[in-house]
């Protein structure tokens, strides 16, 4: 098996066989940085001294060395960041207590006119616009069949007049009362069907309690 040594200088595990060379290069070349620590080559000190140079941040002011400069803007307590609800840029260490306020500033609905708080006005807008959206037409058609049942519940079926003595006339009228219940038996088949397949509690409510009202 071949065996290893570790090297003074760099700390380096090198086979024994190499090991001479190793460490009589590594006595002329290698240095320990007086900042890190870090043992470099003396070809790449310059470059590696650069990383402990310092520089400003530019939302604080405060001076990092450059290899935690990066790292530090990007958490900067002073770094400018866009509200959500305003679009102003703020502090992000005065985020939280801006936001707090203009979260609850109000803001009109171009939809249905109401002022509503600008931290629930997308979730308000969402639904406003549901709302707004026109009725499936076996939807429109059923609410107009609620509407003329109820019509017909209000209105009194006419009587016939049994001293009514022109056979004509007592024609036309038991005619008009034979179409107004055969219109009646086809809502009510119509709505029996909706109930089915409708998903709208409150609509299947309603139309049940029209059926039991026939």
């Amino acid at each position: 098996m071949s065996e290893y040594k570790c090297c003074p200088s760099c700390l380096e595990q090198v086979l024994s066989v190499n090991f001479l060379l190793h460490s009589l290069y590594c006595e002329r070349n290698i240095v320990q940085c007086e900042l890190c620590d870090l043992r470099i080559d003396l070809n790449e000190k310059e470059e590696h001294m650069k990383l402990h140079q310092k520089k400003e941040c530019s939302y604080c002011h405060e001076n990092y060395e450059q290899h935690l400069l990066q790292s530090h803007q990007k958490n900067c307590p002073n770094k400018p960041s866009l509200c959500i609800y305003c679009d102003l840029l703020i502090n992000q260490q005065d985020m939280v207590q801006h936001q707090v306020k203009c979260g609850s500033r109000t803001e009109q609905c171009t939809i249905c006119k109401k002022h509503i708080q600008k931290k629930e006005f997308d979730i308000h807008l969402t639904i406003c616009q549901q709302l707004q959206q026109p009725s499936p037409p076996k939807r429109a058609r059923l609410k107009q069949v609620l509407c003329d049942s109820s019509d017909d519940l209000s209105v009194q079926e006419i009587k016939p007049n049994h001293q009514q003595k022109r056979p004509l006339k007592k024609e036309l009228k038991s005619c008009a009362q034979n179409q107004k219940r055969e219109q009646k038996d086809q809502n009510q088949q119509f709505q029996k069907s909706f109930l089915d397949d409708d998903e709208d509690e409150e609509l299947q409510k309603a139309l049940q309690q029209s059926l039991n009202q026939k």
